[in-house]
C-alpha cells in the first residue's frame, strides 16, 4: 500500500491545479491509472455489531475488511450542491483536512475502479482528487462510459453528513467567500453574523431542514491595532464531531487588505484540540495543539502580527 506520492505524481498534481489545460490533464490521468488510490468510507447504520467490533478492535492497526462487511464511499458536497467522489492520492492527504480526526474507514483502491464505480452512482457529479489541497475536478462522461450494473444510490449515516457539511463549510467555503471577497464579505457576515453563516447550509440541508439558527453562533470582534481586526466566532454544539471547529478566527489587515482564518478543532476523545489555519491558497498549517481556554485570542494574535512583522 503506497504511503506518500511519487516525485512525478506530486509535480502533476500541483502542475493541474496551477493550470487546467488538456496536456497537464492527460499526464496526471495517465499517471493516476496505474496506482492505488485512498477512499474514505463509513459502514451503514444496520451493519451487524460484530462486523464493526472485528473492524474497529486495533483502531491504529491497518486492517482487512472482513467477510460480510459492506463499507460505503463518504461523498463530499460543493456550495452550489454538487457532489463528488473524494480520492486521495496518499494517507498524508486526508489528514490535511482533517487535522487529528480520521475517517472510520479508508478503502485502498485502484483509481480505475473509482471511475467504474462513480458511474454506476445517480447523482455524482464525477471525482475530486485531493480535496484539502490540489481539490481538482475530473468530471465523467456517463454517455461514453459502459456501465456494468444498473446505477445505485450511495447512502451515508446521518452523523457523517452532519460532519461533512459542517467541514466542508468551515474548511472550504467559507474561508474561500474570506479570501476571494475580502472585506466586503468580512463586514457583511460581521454585520449580519449568523443570519450569514445559515445560508451556507440551506443547499445541502433543502430536503431535511437546516438544524442551526443564527442565534446559534456567537460574534465578537476587536480592533488590536492599526494593521489587525479579529473576529471569533464560537460554533454551535450541534452536530460538533471530531474534525468540526469549536471557534474560528478572521484576522484582517487592513492596510495591506489581508484575510487570515483559523479554527480551533475539536479532537477524539483523550486527545488535545488542534489550532488549524487555512492559508489564500486552500492549503490546511497544523499550528498544533490548541491553546488552554483564555488564551486562544492572544494566541491568533501572536501568529497574525508575525504574518504582519516578517512583511
Amino acid at each position: 500500500m503506497p504511503q506518500s506520492e511519487s516525485k512525478e505524481l506530486l509535480e502533476a498534481l500541483d502542475a493541474m491545479k496551477n493550470e487546467k489545460n488538456k496536456e497537464n490533464a492527460e499526464r496526471l490521468t495517465k499517471l493516476l491509472e496505474g496506482i492505488q488510490v485512498f477512499v474514505p468510507a463509513v459502514m451503514p447504520q444496520d451493519t451487524d455489531p460484530a462486523i464493526l467490533k472485528e473492524m474497529y478492535g486495533k483502531p491504529d492497526t491497518p486492517q482487512p475488511v472482513p467477510e460480510g462487511a459492506k463499507p460505503v464511499p463518504c461523498i463530499l458536497q460543493n456550495e452550489s450542491g454538487q457532489r463528488f467522489f473524494p480520492i486521495f492520492t496518499s494517507n498524508e492527504q486526508i489528514n490535511i483536512g482533517n487535522g487529528t480526526e480520521k475517517y472510520p474507514i479508508t478503502l485502498n483502491m485502484p483509481f480505475k475502479s473509482c471511475l467504474d464505480f462513480i458511474v454506476q452512482v445517480n447523482g455524482i457529479e464525477g471525482a475530486v482528487i485531493n480535496p484539502y489541497s490540489h481539490n481538482i475536478i475530473m468530471n465523467i462522461n456517463r454517455e461514453e462510459a459502459q456501465a456494468s450494473e444498473e446505477p445505485q444510490q450511495i447512502q451515508i449515516s446521518e452523523q457523517e453528513f452532519h460532519a461533512l457539511v459542517r467541514k466542508q463549510m468551515e474548511a472550504v467555503i467559507l474561508p474561500g467567500r474570506i479570501f476571494t471577497e475580502g472585506e466586503g464579505f468580512i463586514e457583511d457576515l460581521c454585520r449580519r453574523k449568523g443570519e450569514c453563516l445559515v445560508e451556507f447550509f440551506e443547499e445541502p440541508y433543502a430536503q431535511a431542514g437546516c438544524p442551526y439558527e443564527p442565534d446559534d453562533y456567537d460574534f465578537m470582534t476587536l480592533s488590536i491595532s492599526d494593521t489587525l481586526q479579529l473576529t471569533r466566532i464560537s460554533m454551535p454544539d450541534e452536530n460538533s464531531y471530531p474534525g468540526t471547529a469549536e471557534t474560528l478566527f478572521i484576522t484582517w489587515n487592513p492596510e495591506e487588505k489581508k484575510a487570515g482564518y483559523f479554527g480551533i478543532l475539536k479532537a477524539p476523545r483523550g486527545e488535545f484540540n488542534r489550532l488549524m489555519e487555512i492559508t489564500s491558497e486552500g492549503k490546511a498549517v497544523d499550528h498544533g495543539d490548541a491553546p488552554g481556554e483564555g488564551n486562544e485570542l492572544q494566541s491568533i494574535i501572536d501568529i497574525a502580527n508575525a504574518k504582519n512583522s516578517s512583511k
